[in-house]
């Protein structure tokens, strides 16, 4: 077998670009690096709503009276204009909500990302999904489209080793394409009525339905429009609080570390801001004969002391629809398509717009 390495100056020059690799993050600070924004723009709609969290986040001013952030979860089931016009009805004046998503789950995306936004703009509630399957110690997939260690370092305080050094790698990775934007920003968001997105080719340009992503498809039989009539009491619906848990059922699994500690910086941000947080239960397809809400973290325990809980069990959401019409509301055994999404927003709507006129009573 030939040497790896035919001479000793092959050896040093791979050690010394190994070593400038390695300690890029140090080096590259932020008098060399392109605006925090250009990160943004970078990352391709499948990812995420990147070129519209860009937008908003850096280049639209207004304080906004709603946000849904979190996973494709919430991204595919809400419903933006919906809740937004009947936020304007309710409140008798023109109202600002927007769905600022992202794929794939964990609370550090959750942390980077609401920390540029409430940096950069008043939020007045801030509502989230349930981001725990598969999260783990160490970074998100896509930690280098939004974290930077010339940015970031300091939110790392409290993490392990392990965790520091993922984010750490998570910067190497990034940096190429920062650089690349130094010298060529990427454009910003489009306002064509469709984009390129992954394996369903075209669908809604998300910034045209203030973030929402409306997916036209299902993987139970071809999609066709249903709207079900929305007979639900009110009184299905369950809000709940750390000393109100009825309803809901949480499990007793400890979350990964990494993930408590970010949510205890998103609970600390939100006070710092003063936003009111309140997570929201989308259902999934396992949950339809639920007569409880499921949860896979005890939600009120990592994000003390002041979150809202709000949801309503499978069973009442869809109670006299048969299976095979639920499943017409669900892009996969995860998601709402279009038609999911219509209906659950109009189910759960009046109680978000509830909980946002009692926390900004005058």
């Amino acid at each position: 077998m030939l040497p790896a390495f035919s001479s000793n100056w092959q050896k040093a020059l791979f050690v010394l670009t190994l070593a400038l690799v390695l300690a890029s993050p140090l080096l590259a600070g932020r008098r060399v690096l392109p605006p925090r924004e250009e990160i943004y723009s970078a990352a391709a709609w499948g990812l995420g709503a990147f070129p519209y969290l860009q937008d908003q986040i850096f280049h639209e001013t207004n304080d906004i009276d709603i946000a849904f952030m979190g996973s494709s979860i919430m991204w595919w089931g809400i419903d933006t204009p919906q809740v937004q016009a009947a936020l304007a009805q309710s409140t008798g004046r023109p109202a600002v909500v927007r769905s600022l998503c992202w794929n794939w789950n964990g609370l550090d995306a959750f942390y980077f990302i609401a920390q540029d936004l409430l940096e950069h703009r008043r939020v007045r509630m801030l509502v989230f999904n349930d981001m725990s399957p598969a999260w783990t110690d160490t970074a998100h997939a896509q930690a280098l489209h939004w974290f930077r260690y010339a940015d970031n370092a300091g939110d790392l305080a409290g993490l392990d080793g392990r965790a520091k050094a993922s984010f750490y790698t998570s910067t190497i990775l990034g940096l190429p394409r920062s650089l690349i934007g130094a010298l060529r920003p990427d454009l910003g968001v489009t306002s064509d009525g469709e984009i390129s997105w992954g394996e369903y080719s075209h669908v809604a340009n998300p910034a045209r339905q203030l973030g929402s992503l409306s997916q036209r498809h299902s993987m139970f039989a071809p999609f066709a429009d249903f709207t079900p009539v929305v007979r639900l009491d009110a009184a299905a619906v369950r809000v709940g609080s750390a000393a109100n848990r009825t309803g809901f059922v949480f499990s007793s699994k400890r979350p990964p570390a990494a993930q408590v500690c970010f949510a205890r910086k998103i609970a600390e941000l939100a006070r710092k801001h003063g936003t009111k947080l309140v997570y929201l239960h989308l259902p999934r397809v396992a949950e339809l004969d639920s007569a409880v809400i499921p949860e896979n973290a005890d939600w009120p325990e990592l994000f003390p002391p002041d979150l809202t809980l709000a949801g309503v069990p499978a069973n009442r959401l869809f109670a006299g629809l048969s299976r095979e019409q639920c499943l017409k509301l669900y892009c996969d055994f995860w998601h709402f398509n279009q038609n999911g999404q219509k209906y659950f927003t109009a189910v759960m709507t009046p109680t978000l717009v509830q909980l946002y006129e009692k926390q900004n009573q005058p």
